[in-house]
This record gives C-alpha cells, sequence and structure tokens, in this order.
C-alpha cells in the first residue's frame, strides 16, 4: 500500500468530490458520520469510502474470515439478514478497493490510500480527483412516485395481534416486526437523492454503496459493532420518539427516557447483547456503558445503550459475528426463537435489511452499522425498496406501532417529493 495525503478547508466541498467520484465506479461504498458525535464518541472516522474493485471476497463464512483475517489490507462490505431461520448469516459481499478514502474525526486532512498501484498511477488518480467539481444535478421530484407494501394496514394490525398472543403464551418476549413499501424506479441516477438524505438525517452510520446489481442509500443512526484492538462495542437503540415542533427536545427526551415501554424494550435488547458478547468476551469484563442513553437526531430522538467487553485472544471474526449476528435490536428476544417466528409471519425476506455493512482495516479492526432507514434499487428488476419495522411486545398496541412503520418510512419516500 502505498498513501498520500489532501489538506482541505471544506469539508462539505471535500466530501461532494468524493461522492461525485462514486459515478466512476461500479463498484464502491462510502461510509460517512455526517458531522454527529455518535453515542459516548466512539469511532475515529468522519469519512471512509472504498473504490475499485480488486477482489471480490468469498461467500463463504469460513472462506471469507480467512480472507478478511489473512489480508493486511482495506475490506469493505455486507452481511445479509439470513434467509432461513436455521442459519445465522445470510449471504455476504466484500470487496477489497483499489483505492480507500479516510477523513479523520475533526480533521482536515484527506488520506488517499493505493492498494494496489504503483506512485505513478497514484499520482495520475489524484491530478484526476482534484479536477473533480463535486457537481451533480439535484433531485428530480417525482410527485406522482408511490410505494407500496403486500402487508397493508390491516394485515399488519392482524399480525401483531398474532405476536402479542405468542408472547401472552410465553413463545418469546420481544419481536422486530418489518415490512417493506417498494415500487417500479424509471430513474437513472440515485446520487442526488443520498445527498438529500444525508442532509435531512444527518445520521452517523450513513452509508451509500454500489455492490453487485444494487445501489444502496442508508441513513442508519445504530451501531452494530466496533472493534478496536482487543475491545468489542454494541451500540442497540430500542426507543423513538418524533421532533414536534415548537416543543422542547429536553422535554422530549425525557418523556422517552422515563417511558417504561421503551425502556422495557431497551433493558431486554441489552440483556441479550450482554450474553451475546460474553461468548466472545473475557468473564467478568462485560459491562454497559451507557442505559438508556437519550440522543437528539435531526428528525427523531433514539434511545442508545452501550455494552462492551474485552475480547478473550483467541476469538476470530467468525467467532465474534457468529455470537452477535444478526444484532438483537432488529430480531428480539430470544433470539432463535424470535428469528424463526420472524420467517413465518414476514411477507418478505430482509435480505440487506437487518444486515450490517462496514469495514474491515488492515490491522482486523472493524466497525459495522446496522442496516436500516435504507433504500435499495435493484437494476435488474428496476425495483427500489424499503423496510421499516418496530419492536412488538405484550404491552404494543398494533395501530401505534404501524404508524411508527410509516413515520421511519416517509423520510425516505419524501425524498421524491421534493
Amino acid at each position: 500500500m502505498i498513501k498520500t495525503q489532501i489538506v482541505f478547508d471544506d469539508l462539505l466541498l471535500i466530501k461532494r468530490k468524493i461522492y461525485a467520484l462514486s459515478k466512476l465506479f461500479d463498484v464502491f461504498q462510502i461510509c460517512d458520520s455526517n458531522n454527529y458525535a455518535t453515542a459516548l464518541n466512539i469511532g475515529q472516522y468522519e469519512l471512509i469510502a472504498g473504490f475499485g474493485n480488486i477482489k471480490s471476497l468469498s461467500n463463504n463464512l469460513i472462506d471469507l474470515t480467512n480472507e478478511l483475517e489473512s489480508m493486511p489490507l482495506w475490506k469493505f462490505g455486507l452481511i445479509k439478514y439470513p434467509q432461513n431461520a436455521s442459519n445465522l448469516f445470510g449471504d455476504t459481499e466484500f470487496f477489497i478497493p483499489q483505492w480507500v478514502f479516510i477523513i479523520q474525526k475533526d480533521s482536515n486532512v484527506l488520506e488517499i490510500i493505493a492498494q494496489n498501484s504503483d506512485q505513478l498511477e497514484l499520482n495520475t488518480f489524484i491530478e484526476s480527483f482534484k479536477l473533480l467539481k463535486g457537481d451533480f444535478n439535484p433531485p428530480q421530484c417525482f410527485p406522482d412516485f408511490k410505494f407500496s407494501s403486500k402487508t397493508n394496514r390491516e394485515k399488519y394490525i392482524q399480525t401483531v395481534e398474532q405476536i402479542r398472543e405468542d408472547i401472552r403464551h410465553g413463545k418469546y418476549y420481544e419481536m422486530n416486526y418489518c415490512i417493506e413499501f417498494s415500487s417500479f424506479w424509471s430513474g437513472n441516477n440515485l446520487l442526488p437523492y443520498m445527498w438529500k438524505l444525508n442532509e435531512r438525517t444527518a445520521a452517523p452510520f450513513s452509508l451509500y454503496a454500489r455492490l453487485n446489481d444494487d445501489e444502496i442509500l442508508c441513513s442508519s443512526p445504530e451501531r452494530f459493532v466496533w472493534k478496536n484492538q482487543n475491545k468489542l462495542v454494541s451500540q442497540p437503540i430500542k426507543g423513538t420518539n418524533k421532533l414536534l415542533n415548537g416543543a422542547l427536545n429536553d422535554i422530549q427526551m425525557q418523556d422517552l427516557k422515563s417511558n417504561e415501554k421503551e425502556r422495557a424494550e431497551n433493558v431486554m435488547i441489552v440483556d441479550l447483547v450482554r450474553n451475546d458478547l460474553a461468548r466472545v468476551c473475557q468473564a467478568g469484563s462485560i459491562r454497559v456503558d451507557e442505559l438508556f442513553g437519550t440522543y437528539p437526531f435531526k428528525t427523531l430522538n433514539h434511545m442508545i445503550s452501550t455494552v462492551s467487553g474485552t475480547l478473550e485472544p483467541q476469538s476470530h471474526l467468525i467467532d465474534i459475528l457468529s455470537s452477535l449476528f444478526p444484532m438483537g435490536s432488529m430480531t428480539g428476544a430470544p433470539k432463535l426463537e424470535v428469528m424463526r417466528h420472524i420467517q413465518k409471519y414476514e411477507d418478505t425476506n430482509r435480505d440487506i435489511y437487518s444486515g450490517c455493512m462496514g469495514f474491515v482495516d488492515p490491522n482486523g479492526d472493524f466497525d459495522f452499522n446496522v442496516m436500516i432507514r435504507s433504500l435499495v434499487y435493484n437494476k435488474t428488476n428496476k425495483s427500489i425498496s424499503y423496510k421499516v419495522g418496530s419492536a412488538i411486545t405484550f404491552d404494543s398496541v398494533a395501530e401505534l406501532e404501524y404508524e411508527e412503520c410509516l413515520l421511519k418510512g416517509h423520510r425516505l419516500e419524501d425524498l421524491f417529493n421534493i
């Protein structure tokens, strides 16, 4: 690997140039924290991106783990939610990029790494990048563009009532029930919509990617798992309320923090994460660094808890992922039983939604988000879709849960009605 640095004065402008660069590559992934301080300020990157594809890594998890751990290079990619509840993992799509772009938090330096190029090629690439203007067309307005769902309001409410009956009979305690909205898409350029999504949400685990047939726009507020040397951290979100115009946000935040239903959901998932981490971390090292932390975002408030542990020396990447994936905040508890009922009740396969995307650095450290608040365009079938869900407990009111799903999806649909 060889690298160089570019000093910049305007973070927004340099980001626009990086996003504009994506138009030149068939495979890329941009992870953007949108200048947001994540819960407990964990994480060091303002932006990290990979462009080009030197090598696509294996879809077999064991082979993939060997490749991720044995190659001292940057790797980017995703793990999909499993199609079958008997498996912990769905398909994986990881790649080794030719070019890696890194901006550290609170820095005015862009580092560019060439993973398979000589100095002459790197210099040529840098000059071409400097000439980029960072311009792209504003998003078009499609006032008649509509998403539809296989799961209408009536069916959703019926299913939630069945889930509540399952809980009443002790089959499980909580289930994250999700539905999909989709539409035919006739547009040909989603980059402006990704930029608009970032402006509207400023989510700390946002992501823009093109992998195989899929173009992905994600405004996730949630971290799945972060590894730094021997420390492992997970930050599940459970608990949401809407920012109301004219209301004092600190009052809304306190309302969220004192909501017994939201607290019960949150602590249930925290206990699940603690148990998951205990499988790969040293005995006695698991701690809840923050319980019921409330954090404001642009349109919503979220309750985020932080759980950490010290890794056992012999824990490998496959051990970590096998213990934690899929994330409890997107399944419920107990995890395996809930996954079987998710397969039974949901009308579509979650696929990318409820999976995770992120990167693995040359030292084997990594950071993965939770794939929520995301749009996926599939160029083969010309469809664009999103999925939304909420945690169902016995105390859930089906109509309110459905409204929460619509609230989460509104920000995505509204991108096309600017």
